[in-house]
């Protein structure tokens, strides 16, 4: 777990709750809709994985936030987490699912994300895209020639 003050913005409060087979899926303006179609086939390699299973939505809470940003500051883009499905709910209501749904739109390093792949969980876990990190965007600037 991550021992770091809490600078979280992500909220737990109350959000209508999902069913375990529900689709996620998000994209931002300005997306292309190749790139989310790549995300949405699991055709990007994955550059790191969280597992929430188990977890509290407080504790999934500032584990989703510390993770997005340990991913930004290691230039990581494309990560998997693993939400579950809350089949073994009584009510089959699918609560971190339901919250992620709620906090990764709230992360502005967050471009797009969908369902992953049955192979990858499926309606159990989420594809994410991150925005390149400053310093990879300097770099292709560099590259390209861009002031």
């Amino acid at each position: 777990m991550y021992k770091r003050q809490d600078d979280n913005h992500l909220t737990s409060d109350h959000v209508e709750l999902l069913s375990s087979n529900c689709v996620l899926e998000f994209k931002r303006d300005g997306v292309q809709l190749g790139v989310y179609k790549k995300l949405r086939m699991g055709r990007y390699p994955i550059d790191a994985r969280l597992d929430l299973h188990r977890l509290t939505v407080d504790e999934a809470r500032k584990e989703v936030f510390g993770f997005i940003k340990d991913c930004m500051k290691y230039d990581i883009r494309t990560v998997i987490i693993l939400h579950g499905k809350g089949e073994r709910n009584p009510d089959k209501k699918a609560q971190l699912k339901s919250y992620l749904a709620k906090w990764l739109p709230d992360i502005d390093d967050v471009l797009a994300f969908h369902s992953a792949q049955k192979h990858h969980g499926g309606t159990g876990a989420v594809y994410v895209l991150l925005r390149k990190s400053e310093n990879e965007r300097k770099k292709n600037r560099e590259k390209y020639g861009q002031e």
